[in-house]
């Protein structure tokens, strides 16, 4: 059995002027648009989750919904976790590794530093940096959850929208 992780920069979103707070900020239209650029990218690497954990902030949430419709898993893989909202990236691994054993495939919608500090972890140092809409998919050959913590990634590669044709 393999596990798979794919950790999500959210995407591009609006300044903090425009909002009194920062979980208020929305996507800008770039950020729409390379959702689903890297979306369709995930689709042809054939790399689509069974669920989708997501920050409560309006930018994470609305990009997991756009991964969600163009990955066509529909929205009711969509968990949003308030823990997730600017937290660290041992704080979105402990959530990753309390997943029931039935779920192969997680992506998780965050935010920096958190997301890349874990994708660093996770790739034994080879992912330092992840830029909007940043897409980071680490696979495992591991039969649990709690296993991934503990093991080298058998596989990992980057999906960043600037890079996609």
């Amino acid at each position: 059995m393999k596990k798979e992780i794919i950790l999500v920069r959210h995407g591009k979103a609006c300044s903090l002027d425009a909002f009194d707070k920062d979980i208020d900020r929305v996507l800008m239209e770039r950020g729409v648009n390379d959702g689903y650029k890297v979306a369709e990218s995930m689709l042809e690497k054939k790399v689509v989750p069974d669920l989708i954990l997501t920050s409560p902030a309006a930018r994470a949430s609305q990009t997991a919904l756009i991964f969600a419709r163009a990955l066509k898993t529909g929205s009711g893989i969509v968990n949003i976790l308030d823990k997730l909202y600017h937290c660290s990236g041992d704080c979105i691994l402990k959530q990753v590794c309390a997943l029931p054993e039935d779920v192969n495939s997680v992506m998780v919608v965050a935010h920096n530093p958190g997301i890349i500090d874990l994708a660093y972890e996770l790739t034994m140092g080879a992912t330092n940096f992840l830029p909007t809409t940043g897409v980071v998919v680490i696979q495992y050959d591991a039969n649990s959850w709690s296993e991934v913590s503990r093991s080298k990634p058998s596989k990992h590669f980057l999906i960043i929208p600037k890079e996609i044709i």
